[in-house]
């Protein structure tokens, strides 16, 4: 497994720590519990837990389904998606728990990403913001290097998400200390 598939792999368990997809069994998964829970604290990911428990059904799917374009996008901005990363992306998309006509949906844009516009809209949740930020750094730098492509879509989803240029910096210098 290279280092961009590990990095996937390991989100899962990350996402899966916050609420937002279920729960990924795997030493990678558990790692990524542990830098989810460094990137953000573990209050805020049990906020975020609370969150998907506490929420409208619509309003969380919504969210889920947010979350899992905005990783699809990422692992497609720098043009490069092996196939097996190919697999870790729809094996997110499995576990998004969103129903079957969703899951399909998503699955297409594996293969035809669209851009990240109106993300803000729906991926609303603070701290699921920051995790996607975070995640997004680490598919970056799984390859050992960050190219201009990538970085700029780590800037669109910065500002998209309305998460300040200070704080994005702490996560992609926590990931970078944690990862690196």
């Amino acid at each position: 497994m290279d280092a961009a598939q590990r990095a996937m792999t390991t989100w899962l368990g990350a996402l899966a720590r916050g609420g937002v997809i279920a729960a990924h069994a795997s030493e990678d998964a558990t790692a990524g519990e542990a830098v989810a829970a460094y990137v953000v604290g573990e209050e805020r990911l049990e906020e975020l837990r609370a969150h998907f428990e506490d929420v409208d059904p619509a309003e969380a799917a919504g969210e889920r389904r947010a979350a899992v374009e905005a990783v699809i996008a990422m692992a497609q901005s720098d043009r490069d998606l092996h196939p097996e990363e190919t697999h870790i992306l729809r094996s997110l998309v499995g576990k998004s728990g969103l129903d079957a006509d969703t899951q399909d949906e998503l699955v297409m844009l594996v293969h035809e990403p669209k851009g990240i516009e109106g993300i803000e809209e729906r991926l609303t949740h603070p701290v699921l913001r920051e995790l996607i930020l975070a995640l997004s750094w680490e598919l970056a730098l799984a390859d050992g290097k960050v190219d201009d492509a990538e970085s700029e879509y780590y800037a669109r989803l910065t500002e998209r998400l309305g998460v300040k240029a200070r704080r994005a910096k702490e996560i992609a210098d926590a990931i970078s200390e944690r990862v690196g």
